[in-house]
């Protein structure tokens, strides 16, 4: 009987150039332990999106790792940070990328556990791919760390009535891939001595960004899910809260600028997705400041 492989592991830098390692990597290590084309491609394109959701948004060192159990190959990536990873929905014409998506529906298992440093994504196939097609598996949670939660002093509920379903994703696609080109510049900008032009503009959009989290987004998928045109939203927010939501609208529409001037790749938001935002915050103001009734979108 052929003795089982060790595993194999490869440490790879905070950097863009760590999914091109990474690919390298997987394919050197597939070919090496003769697995079938189809898994060899499958665990490529997993591990790619591993290693790029790690860089995005973990921002930390990060090590890739292959094993063989059993009858399963598994494929994960351990980061240091804490921070939960988030699955995206988003609708059919969105341009941005497809994430953890992409995991879920090439995987058969899928999920997050802690690590004593920061936490460990992984995925497991069938070794001799044997993947049947079904719907995307929800991801394994059991062993994954806290997802915290935090309450502002002196927040009051608020709630955002009639929000369209297909406006809102449109929304969450736009930011997303905006933040996602923000850190690439940002991630390769860092120690460029030749960059000092450019850094501040990274500085200003990227890092005061960083830290806002879309907290609707399995409530909106839910809704997409069952047919449903809008949904209601729900949160709770104090007048700091109010102060905070107005600069990042700022900062949004200075980016809006950015992508119009053609400095970014990203495409100008549509003048649903300005009018869609901008109503969130006077929404959160209204209510927060003035304790007026919520109103639908106009």
């Amino acid at each position: 009987m052929a003795e089982r492989p060790r595993p194999a592991r490869i440490a790879l830098p905070r950097s863009p150039s760590s999914v091109r390692a990474a690919r390298r990597f997987i394919v050197a290590r597939t070919a090496a332990w003769a697995f079938p084309k189809p898994v060899a491609d499958q665990l490529v394109l997993i591990g790619s999106e591993l290693v790029t959701n790690a860089v995005l948004h973990a921002r930390t060192e990060l090590t890739l790792t292959l094993e063989l159990r059993e009858d399963r190959v598994r494929i994960s990536v351990q980061d240091r940070s804490q921070a939960p990873p988030t699955l995206r929905h988003y609708r059919p014409d969105a341009l941005t990328g497809r994430g953890l998506g992409v995991v879920a529906a090439l995987s058969d298992l899928w999920g997050v556990s802690t690590a004593p440093d920061g936490k460990v994504v992984w995925a497991e196939l069938r070794a001799n791919g044997d993947h049947a097609a079904v719907a995307p598996s929800p991801p394994d949670l059991r062993d994954a760390p806290p997802n915290p939660l935090t309450a502002a002093l002196g927040a009051r509920p608020i709630r955002f009535p009639g929000v369209p379903v297909d406006g809102y994703l449109e929304l969450q696609a736009h930011n997303d891939a905006l933040f996602r080109e923000l850190e690439l510049v940002s991630i390769e900008l860092e120690g460029d001595d030749g960059a000092r032009i450019a850094a501040p503009l990274a500085d200003l959009l990227y890092r005061r960004f960083r830290g806002q989290r879309d907290s609707y987004r399995d409530v909106v998928a839910a809704a997409r899910a069952h047919g449903e045109a809008t949904v209601e939203l729900e949160s709770a927010a104090s007048a700091a809260d109010v102060s905070g939501a107005r600069s990042y609208l700022e900062l949004l529409e200075q980016a809006d600028q950015l992508c119009r001037d053609g400095l970014l790749l990203t495409p100008e938001p549509s003048a649903q997705v300005r009018a869609l935002r901008r109503w969130f915050v006077d929404q959160m103001a209204a209510q927060v400041l003035g304790r007026a009734d919520p109103a639908p979108p106009g």
